[in-house]
């Protein structure tokens, strides 16, 4: 396998091409991590929550060119456990404005300490490192529960508001605090997407997410990180706006049961915005042979690699029905392939020795 090297996604990121193009995944379920590490692990936790060497140990495997920090931060939530210990969400606790005394906050001491143990590692090994921050409208969604949240958009807009107050001034107290790190990218998020595209009018995405997002990509920008925006679904209408608020790359790209098209995102936005992700979970790396996974491959950095502006990743998380030799042959395909923008295709460079 290839070194890790951050400088591909980072020149990515800007629009430069390169031969070798970058590879970074945000999540993989901890069924598959513990199959890949061959070890058991607390499946309570979310892949990027494990101890540093865990995560670290991963994304050797994974062979990507960033390592993702971050923390769920369980506001809120009703869960249950699977079988397994996997948590699943299950819907909000958090009704009135009777709730908002008893918020407890993440313990920033515990989280600073796990991300400079991840920075010294990553930066001694040449990854760069992926900051996902909370964000005020994804946080109040799940706590106060998805058809709660809308209701309430409606009927009691304040209420939400003032969850949200609650939420993103602690989210700029962890991103202040985490900006003390040698971090290269802030990751941020929007979650009331669907594969029909955003389910809150333009204006009310405005006032319950894009608000506060501004706040947090400001403030990135201004620290001299670049900014990656996370929103599954259908994104067409949402891309001008992500712009206009100096979103960097877009991820992941979701085909969303082929109502969306990395290809023609890219002829539209490609000079404004780069791409991460569009293998899709559901197909190709789910349905398909380890060499439908590398043709894929190839035709992604073939057709959105010319000018720079594409990373290589899955369609959304790496999810526990996926075959672990498609894993591979995913990273091993990105790891092969070297891009030539005079001839406007990726070719083949061979198969380095796979490290499993």
């Amino acid at each position: 396998m290839r070194a890790p090297d951050k400088h591909r996604f980072l020149n990515a990121a800007q629009h430069i091409e390169q031969s070798e193009i970058p590879y970074f995944e945000i999540e993989t379920d901890t069924a598959l991590v513990q199959r890949m590490l061959g070890r058991n692990l607390d499946m309570r936790l979310h892949s990027f929550e494990l101890p540093v060497d865990d995560v670290m140990a991963l994304h050797r495997l994974l062979g990507t060119d960033m390592v993702y920090f971050s923390h769920v931060w369980h506001l809120g939530r009703k869960e249950w456990a699977d079988a397994e210990g996997r948590l699943h969400y299950a819907g909000g606790r958090i009704k009135t404005r009777g709730d908002l005394p008893g918020i407890t906050y993440p313990d920033l001491g515990a989280l600073r300490r796990r991300l400079d143990r991840l920075c010294a590692l990553a930066e001694r090994e040449g990854f760069g490192v992926v900051y996902g921050t909370q964000t005020a409208g994804h946080t109040a969604n799940t706590a106060i529960g998805y058809e709660d949240f809308c209701v309430n958009a409606i009927d009691d807009p304040g209420f939400i508001l003032e969850l949200q107050k609650h939420v993103q001034d602690y989210a700029m107290r962890e991103l202040e605090a985490f900006l003390e790190f040698p971090i290269d990218v802030v990751k941020v998020g929007i979650g009331l997407v669907t594969n029909s595209g955003p389910m809150l009018s333009p204006a009310m995405m405005e006032t319950f997410e894009f608000d506060h997002l501004r706040q947090l990509i400001r403030r990135a920008k201004d620290a001299g990180c670049m900014v990656l925006m996370h929103v599954d679904g259908v994104v067409a209408s949402l891309l001008p706006m992500f712009i206009e608020m100096g979103v960097d790359v877009l991820h992941p790209i979701d085909p969303s049961a082929g109502r969306q098209s990395i290809y023609e995102i890219k002829r539209l936005y490609g000079d404004k915005l780069a791409l991460c992700g569009n293998i899709d979970v559901d197909g190709v790396l789910y349905k398909g042979t380890p060499e439908d996974v590398k043709r894929d491959v190839h035709e992604h950095i073939t057709r959105l690699a010319t000018g720079g502006g594409y990373i290589v990743g899955s369609s959304h998380d790496l999810h526990q029905l996926l075959p672990l030799e498609n894993i591979y042959a995913l990273r091993d395909a990105v790891h092969e392939y070297r891009f030539d923008g005079r001839a406007g295709k990726a070719s083949h460079r061979g198969s380095p020795e796979s490290s499993r």
